[in-house]
């Protein structure tokens, strides 16, 4: 839970600039800040496109774009008073994200994607409809691939996962799937956390009728024995796939174990985009 807090605050105070901006955020840096950085420079070792530790690979002729990405991402950490335990810590959960390995299987056949369908990155959020984490991450997310720095990378699917223990997180499962049924699957979603304090379940088929479904329709699909069939489909996959808390983001089929701030997840995401395109420079 403490994680997931940390991850909230970033979504809700953060800056949407992304790390790789154009000015250099480790400039402002002195005093301990600036040794504390410099040192975190020299003990980090990029996990791809270079061999030298971070202060080295900075200097080659050609300095790889993950060399500066965490550079970069060490000083705006810095910066905002994080302590080294914390810094290490978060790159060393970004380098177990980023690196290959085994890929999960995910079906997201009936599914809706966000952004661009043909993309080379896919992205795979599950959620539970009454996380409250959840109903920051999925909105942002779905920002930063339609209108926002990733439209037109990245392919985002939402696969409901409903925790036990969340009241209405059952019916909130099923009225995403009736809704992905009925084909209003993301303007569902973005509704239903849109009114995250005001859930109620006698709601839901309002909630539908605002986003343009059939009320009928959709209480039909979502009392439909097929409707739940998914649903717990779902929630098996997730289980398979190590999910254990929601929100969880799967980046190609590997499951990201970093922060999901405003700073860091769009940077992440670039990254992937990045190794996509077989952009290392």
């Amino acid at each position: 839970m403490a994680r997931h807090l940390i991850m909230l605050v970033a979504i809700v105070t953060g800056c949407a600039a992304p790390l790789l901006a154009h000015a250099d955020p480790c400039a402002p840096l002195s005093g301990d800040k600036r040794a504390l950085a410099d040192k975190l420079t020299r003990e980090t070792h990029p996990y791809e496109c270079c061999d030298e530790s971070l202060d080295r690979c900075l200097k080659q002729a050609k300095v790889c774009r993950l060399a500066r990405r965490l550079r970069d991402e060490i000083c705006k950490r810095v910066a905002a008073g994080q302590e080294e335990p914390r810094i290490k810590t978060a790159l060393e959960r970004r380098a177990r994200s980023m690196l290959p390995g085994k890929r999960a299987s995910i079906d997201v056949s009936g599914y809706e994607p966000a952004g661009e369908a043909k993309a080379k990155v896919v992205v795979v959020a599950y959620a539970c409809a009454r996380c409250p984490f959840c109903s920051k991450v999925v909105p942002e997310l779905y920002r930063l691939v339609t209108t926002g720095s990733l439209k037109g990378k990245v392919a985002l699917y939402l696969k409901p996962f409903p925790i036990t223990g969340h009241p209405g997180a059952k019916e909130g499962g099923l009225a995403l799937e009736a809704a992905t049924r009925l084909k209003k699957g993301w303007p569902y979603a973005l509704k239903l956390y849109s009114e995250f304090d005001r859930f109620e379940v006698g709601r839901l088929p309002d909630w539908a009728t605002q986003v343009g479904l059939a009320g009928d329709a959709f209480r039909t699909a979502m009392a439909a024995p097929a409707t739940l069939q998914r649903l717990l489909a779902s929630k098996k996959e997730g289980i398979r796939n190590g999910v254990d808390a929601t929100p969880t983001l799967f980046l190609d089929g590997r499951k990201y174990q970093g922060e999901l701030g405003r700073e860091v997840l769009p940077d992440v995401l670039e990254e992937e985009v990045d190794r996509a395109a077989g952009r290392q420079y």
